[in-house]
């Protein structure tokens, strides 16, 4: 299995296999396999026992042929991993996303993390670089579309694209976090900040942390408790607030529309 060992990655050969130009060596039978089928077996393990439970004899196994078999196809666990991302991304569907730029980039971060929530193994996988498959591409293009016409130069779009998909995805694995743990804490996502609170005020005094404590007495951590969503539209908010403030400083519009659906999205692709 000398594949799944360490080393520098080639990353041609990981665009090739994300956008399927690469061609499987010429050793081992034809037919029985593909690309498409080695991940789609390992996202249905992901799926039932989660990121740990996926190998590639595991894999195999599903697929009924040898592990070394599918190395003609995925060279390394690796690549599986990053095909695995790029497939169970899927493509955005637009269809019902508002027509302005903060509408839009609203439904993007929510999107994603619905997206997360929905398939939490994706969070357990170390990002390896940029996105360079067709599908988180496609993700990457309707957030830069939405800021076209507002006065933003390309810098400041992929800017906001970097701080919004960040904050999307550590919030959903933060609330993944969270919920996994409520098993052996006793203790759930919304009953966490009232929780917290009751903690912190039992060691936190005004001498030694008085901000701490003045937050604490203030009750913010009560208020911020109950409602994940509410929770996460309020850091988009936040964000979006400072965007449009940069729009402005940029002598944009911040009331300027999107560009609507590039070519290729707002389709929902099957089994989505």
């Amino acid at each position: 299995m000398a594949a799944e060992r360490g080393g520098l990655r080639d990353l041609e050969v990981m665009v090739d296999l994300l956008w399927r130009t690469h061609r499987p060596g010429t050793r081992g039978p034809r037919g029985s396999l593909s690309v498409d089928r080695i991940v789609a077996a390992a996202i249905e393990i992901a799926d039932a026992e989660g990121l740990g439970g996926v190998s590639m004899r595991k894999v195999a196994e599903r697929l009924g042929v040898t592990t070394m078999s599918l190395y003609r196809y995925v060279p390394r666990k690796d690549d599986l991993l990053d095909l695995m991302f790029e497939a169970a991304s899927g493509q955005p569907d637009t269809t019902d996303w508002p027509d302005d730029w903060r509408g839009r980039l609203t439904a993007y971060a929510s999107g994603c993390r619905k997206l997360f929530l929905r398939r939490p193994w994706m969070l357990d996988i170390g990002i390896s670089g940029p996105p360079m498959g067709p599908n988180n591409l496609m993700w990457m293009e309707v957030v830069l579309a939405s800021l076209v016409d507002t006065g933003l130069d390309e810098g400041d779009m992929v800017g906001v694209l970097m701080i919004l998909s960040g904050y999307a995805m550590n919030e959903a694995r933060q609330e993944v976090s969270m919920r996994r743990a409520a098993p052996l804490t006793g203790v759930t996502y919304e009953e966490w900040g009232e929780v917290y609170g009751k903690m912190l005020a039992r060691v936190v005094d005004d001498g030694r942390y008085p901000t701490v404590a003045r937050v604490v007495r203030s009750g913010a951590f009560d208020a911020g408790s109950g409602n994940a969503d509410e929770d996460f539209a309020y850091g988009v908010g936040f964000i979006l607030d400072g965007v449009a403030a940069l729009i402005r400083e940029r002598g944009g519009s911040d009331t300027a529309q999107a560009v609507r659906d590039p070519q290729g999205a707002g389709e929902r692709p099957a089994g989505r």
